[in-house]
């Protein structure tokens, strides 16, 4: 075993030992032959040196294996949304469980993206409406946790904070299906049921078993907004607590990803851009957003994306002036999209 340092040189060799970054989550596993893309995602996390396998060497790999591969995600993924679909029905046939159900549902899943940095890529590559309330909620989740890792939140905290996104939008269950699934605009008198969806999660949320205030807190107040233009309640900046701050930013980022019955998802580069907007517009919280846009667009260094003339592309480089606007490779060409203000990234694909 040698500890090299990430370069054209150790492409085709194999990893060692696991390779973790800032935060803690797994980059690239042990027993990974190494990839040009893994060179590039390396250097994107500041990783200064890698420990490979000589040739004559087997890594050792401990059981159970700590990566994953897309078909073990796949079933973990949809085994959580179905489960987490069985008890938002049993809440809107009017039979609410306790709290521990959905974190015994939800836990195992936030543990795997906890550690796999590869988890949220996956998630934003699926497609279709189907089941959208349950995953947008299962998503939340996930990115409310990773944005308290990123903060360094405590440990506690950050499975909280994977709760609280869960539930956020769990009042739903309470709306009308005509209202929550119809296919176009809402008329201004549907909008104002909608809202009600915070203040019916709240009620929902203290009323079960374990009731806890915070969480509850969070489906309140989701929709608020820093300039006092949000719901239910109008509060501004101090006025709103950080942590539905958090679930603010994870709510609306994973809005704009996810396929919806009136829109398609778009890619996690368009939804940065308008995590920025909103927070340059003083709605979210900058620190936030800026925070996780760093770590969400350093995630898909070496991935492949479509941009919005068609063109397949790989992204090879983050500029820190523009992150959202990564130098790509397409077949030989490399485009720097600081240059090609037409072309964006709409789509990350497998």
């Amino acid at each position: 075993m040698a500890e090299v340092k990430p370069s054209h040189s150790i492409i085709g060799t194999t990893l060692a030992q696991d390779v973790y970054n800032e935060y803690g989550l797994l980059l690239l596993p042990a027993g990974a032959v190494l990839h040009m893309s893994d060179i590039r995602l390396l250097e994107a996390h500041q990783i200064q040196s890698v420990h490979v396998a000589s040739e004559q060497e087997t890594p050792e790999v401990p059981l159970p294996m700590l990566h994953w591969n897309e078909a073990e995600a796949a079933r973990e993924y949809i085994a959580a949304v179905k489960q987490t679909e069985h008890l938002f029905k049993q809440i809107a046939t009017g039979s609410v469980p306790p709290l521990q159900q959905f974190n015994s549902t939800f836990y195992p899943l936030l543990d795997q993206v906890l550690q796999r940095m590869g988890f949220l890529r996956f998630i934003y590559i699926k497609e279709g409406t189907e089941d959208y309330t349950y995953r947008h909620s299962l998503h939340v989740g996930i990115v409310a946790a990773l944005i308290g890792k990123i903060l360094g939140r405590p440990q506690e905290e950050i499975y909280r904070l994977g709760q609280a996104g869960l539930l956020h939008d769990v009042g739903k269950m309470m709306i009308p299906d005509e209202i929550l699934a119809k296919p176009d605009r809402l008329t201004d008198e549907e909008y104002e049921i909608m809202k009600r969806h915070t203040i019916y999660g709240n009620e929902l949320l203290l009323s079960m078993e374990d009731a806890d205030e915070w969480i509850a807190r969070c489906a309140l107040m989701h929709h608020e907004r820093l300039d006092g233009s949000g719901y239910p309640l109008g509060r501004k900046k101090h006025d709103i607590p950080f942590e539905c701050q958090i679930i603010s930013v994870a709510d609306v980022f994973d809005a704009i990803c996810t396929d919806r019955v009136y829109r398609r998802g778009t890619s996690p580069f368009q939804a940065a851009n308008v995590l920025w907007e909103l927070a340059c517009q003083g709605k979210l919280n900058p620190l936030i957003v800026s925070r996780f846009i760093q770590y969400i667009i350093l995630l898909y260094v070496g991935s492949q994306a479509l941009l919005n003339n068609g063109d397949h592309v790989e992204i090879i480089m983050i500029h820190t002036d523009e992150p959202m606007r990564p130098l790509v490779r397409r077949g030989d060409e490399f485009m720097d999209l600081r240059d090609y203000r037409e072309l964006s990234i709409t789509r990350m694909i497998s």
